[in-house]
């Protein structure tokens, strides 16, 4: 259900974005590539498939999705290490998580892959 919302949101932003690029190439393959943050998704299966269902019917139905999870990173207050972590490292429902640095072993906030990271259109 999470997934939908938020690619609910996607779709409605993109085809905003196509009414105002009336100089989209016709007869062209529309290629999707969109960046969200690991702790925005649950499951990358169910985002691919609420996009998938939520473009049925419009211009985006049968383009080429190119999702791509950008990890949480550890932002440690101590040693300064900026590693990315395991998809599966942070409960995705904590609003403020804090790990074990990976480096030094001190508590460490939690930054990014919360969102939306980037949507990019183009034509093949």
């Amino acid at each position: 259900m999470h997934e939908y919302g938020l690619m609910e949101q996607v779709v409605a932003n993109i085809l905003a974005e196509l009414k105002n690029t009336p100089d989209a190439p016709a007869g062209q393959a529309l290629q999707v590539r969109l960046t969200v943050g690991a702790l925005a998704v649950h499951a990358k299966a169910a985002a691919v498939q609420a996009f998938t269902v939520l473009s049925r019917g419009t211009p985006l139905e049968g383009c080429r999705l190119d999702l791509t999870l950008e990890p949480a990173t550890a932002a440690c207050p101590q040693c300064g290490c900026q590693d990315p972590l395991a998809q599966d490292a942070v409960d995705p429902h904590d609003l403020a998580p804090l790990v074990t640095c990976p480096r030094c072993g001190a508590p460490a906030p939690v930054q990014g892959s919360r969102g939306v990271e980037n949507i990019q259109l183009s034509w093949e």
